[in-house]
């Protein structure tokens, strides 16, 4: 037997369905909204811990900073003091070398013939300007200095003469030049000569200054 059922078709519920569609809606933005926040909160973080990473590194070069302006002074002065320090062994090696001149000068010019005006040492170079008597007295100079073991050999030069006058006197202007034979090598070789002749540095002596007096013109 056929059944047909005259009864209408059931008809689902729309408000039901749209409220499920607004619930999922509603849940998928704020899981968006949740991500993105975080994302956010996440990033400002970041931005935080960097910007105060910064500030550390920024920190810490102002105090590398204030070090290397405190090394760089520190060297600074190293610098000036080398340079001092430097100047008065200059200043004493000048010192030694203007006395021994001097102490030559003292022991080889002609007594009462020859007068020195002016003594300009440079390095080992000599110059000496002053007035005798006669050219026959500024050649005893010259020959007594090449006599001394603390002038090189054939330096002495004669680098000006002329006539000149002091007051009534007819004297003689001249200019020497020669070069120093440095002390160490002096030393040594006296040194070495006293050992190859037996003889005691102490034992030997040396010639006393010469006192001179220049004329009155």
């Amino acid at each position: 037997m056929i059944r047909i059922n005259l009864l209408p078709a059931e008809k689902k519920p729309i408000r039901s369905t749209a409220r499920r569609y607004l619930a999922v809606f509603a849940a998928s933005v704020l899981l968006t909204a949740g991500a993105i926040a975080f994302l956010w909160i996440s990033q400002a973080r970041e931005i935080e811990r960097l910007q105060r990473r910064e500030s550390e590194l920024k920190a810490e070069a102002a105090k590398y900073a204030k070090y290397e302006k405190i090394l760089q002074e520190l060297k600074q002065q190293k610098e000036t003091i080398e340079k001092k320090k430097e100047i008065i062994r200059g200043l004493e090696r000048d010192r030694d070398k203007m006395a021994r001149v001097l102490a030559l000068l003292s022991l080889w010019v002609p007594a009462e013939r020859v007068w020195f005006e002016s003594v300009v040492v440079t390095d080992n170079k000599v110059d000496v300007s002053g007035i005798a008597l006669s050219n026959e007295s500024v050649a005893e100079f010259m020959r007594n200095l090449e006599q001394s073991p603390f002038v090189v050999r054939g330096s002495v030069v004669l680098a000006h003469s002329k006539q000149t006058s002091v007051g009534e006197r007819k004297l003689r202007e001249y200019r020497l030049t020669w070069s120093m034979v440095p002390y160490s090598q002096v030393k040594a070789a006296l040194a070495q000569k006293d050992q190859g002749q037996g003889t005691p540095p102490s034992q030997k002596t040396a010639p006393g200054p010469v006192s001179q007096e220049k004329p009155q013109g």
